[in-house]
């Protein structure tokens, strides 16, 4: 259940001034950004799983599909990148499709190390079968918001995810650095 929100002042009110996020009255975790991304995240992936292939393919298991159907052959490498997964993860996510006959993955020619990922026909068939519902839990998770203000909060959602992966890309690379320099 949400809290109300109760506009309160800090400590600081004393000089004047006020906290620019809203507090909630008795829920300690309501204003932290973090908790509230987990829970949205939360409500996303129970109104994927109710509406889209009978709750048969996860949000991130679609996503990959999606990916495959419209950039086949990619590597897991860029596909774990684009869906900002590790190698372990896709390599099981793919696993797990590969057994259901949606994806098929080849060694490169080019280079054995690399894998080639792409959808099969079914796997084409079933993104193309669900696109819909996918689309239409999409658009019920936004729909307590105006119209403007979900292109506001998509936009707002794509400068936080470019911008702390950027800074995550950053201090990874700082972090390489120091223990190269060593």
């Amino acid at each position: 259940m949400l809290p109300t929100k109760q506009a309160e002042t800090s400590a600081s009110a004393d000089a004047g001034l006020t906290d620019a996020a809203p507090q909630y009255s008795d829920h300690v975790i309501w204003d932290r950004p973090g908790y509230l991304v987990r829970r949205l995240h939360q409500l996303h992936v129970a109104l994927f799983m109710g509406q889209v292939a009978k709750g048969e393919v996860t949000p991130i298991q679609f996503g990959l599909l999606s990916i495959l159907v419209n950039r086949p052959n990619i590597d897991q490498s860029m596909l774990g990148e684009e869906l900002g997964l590790d190698p372990a993860n896709i390599a099981e996510i793919l696993k797990r499709l590969e057994a259901r006959q949606l994806v098929s993955r080849k060694i490169d020619a080019g280079n054995r190390r690399r894998k080639l990922c792409r959808a099969t026909r079914e796997g084409e068939l079933f993104v193309a079968r669900y696109q819909k519902d996918m689309q239409h839990s999409q658009q019920q998770l936004l729909s307590p918001l105006e119209p403007e203000e979900r292109d506001l909060f998509m936009d707002l959602l794509m400068r936080l995810v470019q911008g702390n992966d950027e800074n995550r890309k950053s201090t990874l690379r700082k972090g390489a650095e120091v223990l190269s320099s060593h």
